[in-house]
C-alpha cells in the first residue's frame, strides 16, 4: 500500500487570523482591478459617449446653420411681402379716417397727440356752471386714452423692425414706446382730474345758489298748493341733490346738507338715480357737500404689476367744506368776497360705523357665476399706502347681478376687485382653418370657453353674452379685441410675473416666438391643439400637437390619438417627440428616424411627414396679413406658454 498522506498540519489561530486576512486582501485586489477595470470602461464609454454628442452636436449645429441661411432668405421675403401688404391696408384706413372727417388725434402721430394735450391742458377753466359742456370734454379726453391701450395692446401683439446703420432690421425697443405712451396716458389723467377739481370748486362756490334753486323750486309747488308740500320757512332747512347728465365713463352728483337744520339729518342713503347709486352720510358731520364722482377706469393704483385689478370702475366719495354762508343786514346780503385759488378743502373724520355704497357696474362688465364671491370682492383704497384694502368692507354682494352693494369702514375711492388669474392658466385651445383665410380658435379658460374667428387683419369674438355685445361678432384688431375682453373683465394677457400666481413654468420667450411663428405658418394645413405635456417636465420648451386637416374641418368625425403629432420647440430648433396625452408620462425622446430642424417646415419637409400640397400651403406668400394676424393673437394670449391640459 502507497503511504497515506499526513494529515494536514493544524493551523494556529494566529496562523487562520493571517491566512483570513491575506484572501482578504487578494479579494481586495481583486475587487480593486476590477473597479479599475470598470472605471476605465466607464470612462471610455464616455468619452465615446462625448465625442458622440460631440459629433452630433457639431452635426446638428451645421445642419442648423445650413437650414437657417435659407430660413433667414424666407423670412426677409415674408418681411417684405407684408411690409407691402401692409402699406395698402394703412392707404385703405387713411382714405376711410378722411372720409369719416374725424377730429381726434391719430394716436401713432406723436405730434398731434402732444397738440391735443397741449390744449386739453391750457383750455379756459370752468365757469358758469357748464358742466355738462365740461363732462362731455373729459369724456372726449378718456377716449383718447382709451385708444392709447389699444394702441399699446396691438404693440405687444406685433413685432416692429426698424433699420439700424448695417441695414439690418432689429426689433424697435418696445419699453421707449410703453413709456412714452404711458406718459402721455398720465398726463391726461392728470389734466381729467384738475378739470374734476374745478367742477369741484364750482359745486363749492354755486351751493348757496343751488340751496336758493331748491327753495324757489318749493315755494312754487306750495303756492300752487302741491300735496305734501312744504312751510315756506328759513330754506336751509332744505337738503338739495344735484346731478348732471351721466356719460360714457363719467358720472358726477353733489348732496347738500343745510348748515342749521334743526331736525337733524334724516336716517336714510341720499340716492342718486340718474347716477344709478346710492350713498349713506356718516352722522358724525353736519354742513357739508358730499361730493360722488364714479369714473370707469383706475386711476388711482400705482403703476406697478399686482396680482390684483380693479374692474366696473371706481366711486369716489368725498365731503367737502362749504362756505361761509351769507348774512342779513336789514335789507343787505352781505357775502364774502371769496376766491376759491387752492384745491376745494376736504372733510377729514373718523368714521364711528359702516356706511353702505350701492353703485350699479357697466353693462359690459361680465361677471360669470355671480353668486361666487371668491372671484370678486369690494375693496375701498387707502391713500396713504396706495393699496386696495377689503379688511373692515362687510355685506358685500352683487344685488341681481348688477349692483355692488357693500358697508364699507372709510370714505374714499371704492372699486370692484378681482385677480389677474382668473381666467388662465388655460384649460386647452383649438386652432385651425376653415377657409383659406378664415381660422376658428377656442380657448378653454378657467372660467368659461371662448370662440374666436380670425381672419387677415381681424379677429372676432364669437359669443352671445350680452356683456359683449358691443363688440362681439365685430372685426377688430388684435389689440383692440383683447383690450374690450380685458375691460370687460376677461384678462386673455398674461406676462412673465404671472407664471407665478398661476403655478406655471416660465417658457422660454425665444421658444415661444419660433413655435407661434411655425404654427402660423402651419393653421392652414393643419389642426392644432394644446398638449398635456406642456407645462410637465419639458421645462422652458414649448410642446403641441398637429394633425393634418386639408379639408378645412373645424371638427373631425374620426380623431385618433396615432394621426396626432407631437411637436417641441427649443429656442432655435423643433422635433417631434414620442410623447402621447394618453401616456402616464412625458416621453421626449426624437420620433424614430427623426432629427432636430430650425423650424416646423423644414423638419416635415426632410422627413417626408406630410403632403407637398401642405408644404406647398406653408410656404405660400399670398396670405401673409393673414399669417401674421394669427402670430399675433398667440403672442398676445401667450396660450403656447400659458396653457395647462387636463
Amino acid at each position: 500500500m502507497p503511504p497515506q498522506a499526513p494529515p494536514p498540519k493544524k493551523l494556529t489561530k494566529k496562523e487562520l487570523k493571517e491566512k483570513a486576512e491575506q484572501e482578504k486582501r487578494e479579494r481586495e485586489e481583486q475587487e480593486r482591478l476590477r473597479k479599475e477595470e470598470e472605471e476605465k470602461q466607464r470612462q471610455k464609454q464616455e468619452r465615446l459617449r462625448k465625442l458622440e454628442e460631440e459629433r452630433l452636436a457639431a452635426e446638428e449645429k451645421a445642419r442648423l446653420q445650413e437650414e437657417e441661411i435659407e430660413n433667414e432668405v424666407q423670412k426677409s421675403v415674408f418681411k417684405e411681402n407684408l411690409e407691402n401688404a401692409k402699406k395698402v391696408s394703412r392707404a385703405n384706413d387713411d382714405w376711410d379716417k378722411f372720409l369719416n372727417c374725424s377730429t381726434n388725434p391719430d394716436i401713432t402721430q406723436e405730434a398731434q397727440l402732444t397738440t391735443f394735450i397741449t390744449i386739453f391742458k391750457e383750455s379756459k377753466p370752468l365757469q358758469d356752471l357748464k358742466i355738462p359742456e365740461e363732462l362731455q370734454k373729459l369724456q372726449q379726453a378718456e377716449n383718447i386714452v382709451r385708444d392709447i391701450y389699444r394702441f399699446l395692446t396691438q404693440l405687444k401683439a406685433e413685432r416692429k423692425f426698424i433699420q439700424n446703420n448695417q441695414h439690418q432690421q432689429q426689433p424697435i425697443n418696445q419699453n421707449d414706446i410703453v413709456t412714452r405712451n404711458q406718459s402721455y396716458i398720465n398726463q391726461i389723467r392728470e389734466i381729467i382730474h384738475k378739470k374734476i377739481e374745478e367742477i369741484n370748486t364750482q359745486m363749492v362756490l354755486y351751493a348757496e345758489y343751488f340751496i336758493e334753486e331748491k327753495f324757489a323750486e318749493l315755494t312754487k309747488k306750495a303756492n300752487e298748493g302741491a300735496k305734501g308740500a312744504f312751510k315756506i320757512d328759513d330754506k336751509t332747512k332744505q337738503e338739495v341733490i344735484k346731478t348732471f347728465s351721466p356719460t360714457e365713463d363719467f358720472k358726477y352728483g353733489i348732496f347738500i346738507y343745510p348748515s342749521n337744520k334743526p331736525s337733524g339729518y334724516r336716517h336714510k342713503p341720499n340716492d342718486y338715480p340718474e347716477l344709478q347709486l346710492a350713498v349713506d352720510v356718516p352722522r358724525s358731520i353736519s354742513i357739508f357737500i358730499q361730493k360722488i364722482l364714479y369714473i370707469s377706469f383706475d386711476s388711482y393704483s400705482p403703476n406697478t404689476y399686482s396680482k390684483y385689478r380693479i374692474v366696473g370702475g371706481v366711486l369716489d366719495i368725498e365731503y367737502l367744506q362749504m362756505l361761509p354762508p351769507p348774512k342779513k343786514v336789514n335789507n343787505w346780503t352781505l357775502r364774502s368776497n371769496y376766491e376759491l385759488k387752492e384745491q376745494v378743502k376736504r372733510l377729514n373724520f373718523e368714521l364711528n360705523a359702516t356706511f353702505k355704497v350701492s353703485y350699479q357696474l357697466p353693462s359690459y362688465i361680465w361677471i360669470p357665476n355671480k353668486e361666487n364671491q371668491k372671484l370678486w370682492r369690494v375693496a375701498f383704497f387707502d391713500r396713504n399706502s396706495e393699496q386696495w384694502i377689503t379688511d373692515g368692507v362687510e355685506d358685500a354682494k352683487l344685488d341681481k347681478g348688477v349692483n355692488i352693494v357693500a358697508s364699507v369702514p372709510k370714505v374714499g375711492p371704492i372699486g370692484l376687485l378681482q385677480e389677474r388669474c382668473l381666467d388662465y392658466p388655460y384649460k386647452s385651445f383649438k386652432l385651425r382653418c376653415v377657409g383659406n383665410e378664415k381660422a376658428i380658435l377656442d380657448i378653454q379658460g378657467l372660467r368659461d370657453l371662448f370662440k374666436f374667428e380670425i381672419g387677415p387683419g381681424y379677429i372676432q369674438l364669437l359669443k352671445k353674452d350680452p356683456e359683449f355685445s358691443h363688440f362681439a361678432n365685430k372685426k377688430l384688431s388684435v389689440g383692440a379685441l383683447f383690450y374690450e375682453l380685458y375691460r370687460s373683465g376677461v384678462n386673455f394677457m398674461p406676462v412673465q410675473e404671472d407664471c407665478q400666481a398661476a403655478n406655471i413654468v416660465q417658457k422660454d420667450e425665444a421658444a415661444e416666438e419660433l413655435a407661434l411663428i411655425d404654427l402660423s405658418e402651419a393653421v392652414r394645413g393643419f389642426f392644432i391643439e394644446s398638449s398635456r405635456w406642456n407645462n410637465s417636465d419639458t421645462g422652458q420648451q414649448i410642446i403641441a400637437k398637429i394633425k393634418e386637416n386639408p379639408e378645412f374641418d373645424e371638427e373631425f368625425a374620426e380623431n385618433q390619438e396615432k394621426d396626432w403629432k407631437t411637436i417641441k420647440w427649443w429656442n432655435n430648433k423643433c422635433a417631434i417627440i414620442q410623447a402621447r396625452d394618453s401616456h402616464s408620462n412625458c416621453n421626449q425622446k426624437l420620433l424614430p428616424d427623426t432629427e432636430t430642424h430650425c423650424k416646423l417646415e423644414v423638419l416635415l419637409k426632410m422627413h417626408s411627414l406630410t403632403t407637398q400640397d401642405i408644404i406647398s400651403k406653408m410656404k405660400d406668400l399670398h396670405y401673409v396679413i393673414f399669417i401674421e394676424t394669427i402670430q399675433q393673437v398667440l403672442r398676445i394670449t401667450k396660450l403656447l406658454s400659458f396653457t395647462i391640459k387636463d
